[in-house]
């Protein structure tokens, strides 16, 4: 009985300590999510998949996934070379996979080069040369709490739908206009 009662009291004090520090990175302006936050339920592999542009804030026109979820890349992965391995890093951005041999299309106002990188058995999809990936902390469609994160070796910025070259496709900024303004990257 003892024994119950200390992991029940345990159990307790941990959920209390990951809300506190959910709400003191959320007062703070630091980015802390816990694994299970937000996270997408795991899918099957689709056999096509549609890039779709989308409205995120003061971001303006994003890409998103065919359910929406905003869309990122890895700073150091411009070309094509994956970074995000580790298991902590797919945990937390969950790569954009389909299954080999998948169609892969661009909706409107999906500008730029859509393609693929192979990450084991599936096809990562990739957009101007980047492997994109979706955020766990993103609470929903058209969301956007993993811009500018820096994590794993590299920041991560949601990628522009509009974009047609590599050193375009990453937001790097919004200008005060509201309009969103790109940096040049290690090119492609």
């Amino acid at each position: 009985m003892e024994t119950s009662s200390l992991n029940q009291s345990t159990r307790r004090r941990r959920r209390l300590t990951v809300a506190g520090v959910l709400a003191v990175a959320a007062v703070g302006g630091i980015v802390t999510v816990p694994m299970f936050a937000g996270a997408q339920p795991a899918r099957q592999l689709n056999s096509k998949t549609t890039l779709q542009q989308v409205k995120v804030g003061k971001y303006g026109e994003v890409l998103a996934n065919s359910a929406g979820f905003s869309l990122y890349v890895l700073s150091t992965e411009s070309k094509g070379t994956l970074h995000c391995t580790s298991g902590a890093c797919l945990a937390g951005w969950p790569p954009l996979l389909v299954a080999k041999n998948a169609m892969i299309t661009a909706g409107a106002g999906v500008k730029g080069k859509v393609s693929h990188v192979t990450r084991g058995s599936k096809w990562q999809v990739t957009y101007n040369g980047w492997p994109l990936y979706t955020f766990v902390g993103d609470s929903g469609p058209g969301k956007s709490a993993g811009e500018n994160i820096v994590a794993f070796g590299g920041t991560w910025y949601l990628a522009h739908a509009a974009a047609t070259t590599n050193s375009g496709t990453p937001v790097k900024s919004v200008a005060k206009s509201g309009t969103t303004t790109t940096a040049p990257s290690s090119g492609y």
